[in-house]
């Protein structure tokens, strides 16, 4: 579990991380700022996804699932989980064990605890049940500051859509990163509901 927060810490700190909650890429996880305050949406956020983006499939042979992500992308692997990044966006996938498929009540009173204090600036969006193929599962939205740029100081808004999927004593933490307000939902509907357990 701590492998997954790890991930999700690191991309709300604007370094490429997942934003799952299993086993994350090697990276640190960043000291989060108490009542910092959250950063601007941008009126016109640079990131969206064009349509015109190819997809490849990765295949886990360690974690036994396979998805898309688009060509392209920086990769970081570490077992069984994986990091795709391309400038503010981020796909994390960690993978870690579980004795049962994720509930609201789960997630809002112990991994909504855990993000929210690794995380910059966390806004809760929402917590519900999502129906995607590989599994029961819950969609954990929020919004957190990435970290810093180390040039200008500037920090980004960010939205994060986390999925906790569940499979035969297996838990996929996928998360989706990009700048608050980008029109990417398209592009993470066929991401998530593309991820299947191998």
């Amino acid at each position: 579990m701590l492998g997954v927060l790890l991930l999700l810490a690191c991309s709300c700190a604007g370094k490429t991380s997942n934003v799952a909650t299993g086993s994350p890429p090697a990276t640190t996880v960043p000291t989060s700022t108490p009542n910092e305050t959250a950063a601007a949406v941008e009126t016109n956020p640079v990131g969206d996804i064009p349509d015109s983006t190819q997809f490849v499939v990765y295949r886990s042979t360690s974690g036994h699932y396979s998805l898309p992500h688009p060509e392209g992308w920086a990769e970081k692997t570490s077992g069984k989980n994986v990091n795709f990044s391309d400038k503010e966006h981020s796909i994390d996938v960690g993978i870690v064990p579980a004795n049962g498929p994720r509930t609201l009540d789960r997630v809002r009173s112990t991994d909504e605890p855990k993000v929210r204090s690794e995380v910059r600036a966390f806004q809760e969006i929402k917590i519900v049940t999502a129906n995607v193929p590989a599994g029961p599962a819950v969609l954990f939205r929020f919004r957190c500051n990435s970290a810093p740029d180390p040039v200008t100081a500037k920090s980004i808004r960010l939205e994060v859509d986390r999925y906790e999927i569940y499979s035969q004593g297996r838990l996929a933490i996928l998360s989706l990163s990009a700048p608050a307000e980008s029109d990417n939902v398209d592009v993470w509907n066929q991401i998530s509901h593309s991820f299947r357990w191998i």
